[in-house]
């Protein structure tokens, strides 16, 4: 079942990138809405990078080796993006749950 989320996501982030470099409507209204909310973008390409780090670290087992140090330890790269996926979840949770919306 992860195996077909990761490639579901990593389907979705080649189809984004495709349209983004050959669809000039597509790219303007990405951009447009980059320039709108710079800080809420970044975050959700973070929290997707993370995600398919998490997925491809599991799935794959020369992804799931690479060791990240972190204060003096060493973690491996699927378990800090697992970590890091979960943190974006519960950030999205709590936003939408405390009623903080997006300005326009």
């Amino acid at each position: 079942m992860g195996a077909i989320v990761a490639l579901m996501m990593t389907g979705f982030a080649a189809v984004g990138a495709f349209k983004f470099l050959t669809q000039s409507d597509f790219r303007k209204s990405l951009l447009g809405e980059s320039i709108a909310s710079p800080v809420e973008t970044t975050f959700i390409f973070a929290l997707c990078g993370c995600m398919l780090l998490f997925f491809w670290g599991v799935f794959v087992p020369t992804l799931g080796t690479i060791k990240v140090p972190i204060m003096g330890n060493r973690y491996e790269l699927w378990a800090v993006a697992g970590i890091a996926s979960l943190v974006g979840f519960l950030i999205m949770v709590l936003s939408k749950w405390l009623g903080t919306h997006r300005s326009k």
